[in-house]
């Protein structure tokens, strides 16, 4: 936990400095930045650029969730669920308090924001709760606060699509597409 937050808090102070030097608009930080969370590892730069944005640069939590969800997006690099990385709550919320809020505070707005006269809203709710059974779910904090998701190639973004994050896709298919990794071919001169 504390590798990925420092690594995250660098990158995070950084984007934020070099905004500030080439004076570009901090609530419209999307026009000038796309973070790009290659899995779930850096996942915790959505909550900590959060945190900087209210408590530092004076945003409200609304101003600063959307400005994030348009600024990040998300590459999902694995179809095993075992694999998403997943933090136990007691011992995240010890050892990143603030960051630990943030985190409860956008999964109490996306429990609210579910139609529950919807069949099955309970399970597909269940399914893409980012706090569940004691921990902290970092690919579904990663698809809820990401402007897009994809998967590195045409097979696996099928697959994130129609099981691994099948739910997700229902509420929300206009931010799932397809990148495809690997090697192309480069001239050398």
């Amino acid at each position: 936990i504390y590798q990925q937050y420092f690594m995250v808090s660098n990158a995070a102070q950084l984007i934020l400095m070099e905004m500030k030097e080439k004076q570009y608009d901090l609530r419209k930080m999307y026009d000038y930045a796309v973070i790009q969370i290659n899995d779930t590892h850096p996942s915790m730069i959505i909550p900590e650029l959060i945190r900087i944005l209210v408590n530092d640069k004076a945003f409200t939590m609304d101003e600063a969730i959307e400005v994030v969800s348009k600024t990040c997006a998300y590459t999902n690099h694995t179809i095993l669920a075992e694999a998403l990385e997943k933090w136990p709550i007691g011992m995240f919320s010890k050892l990143l308090p603030r960051v630990y809020q943030i985190i409860d505070e956008i999964s109490r707005r996306w429990h609210e924001s579910f139609d529950t006269t919807q069949e099955g809203w309970q399970e597909r709710l269940r399914q893409t709760a980012i706090l569940w059974d004691g921990e902290i779910r970092m690919a579904n904090l990663s698809v809820i606060c990401s402007h897009s998701v994809n998967g590195v190639a045409k097979i696996h973004s099928d697959i994130i699509k129609n099981i691994v994050l099948k739910d997700f896709y229902a509420l929300t298919p206009e931010k799932f597409n397809n990148k495809t990794n690997g090697i192309s071919h480069r001239r050398f001169f």
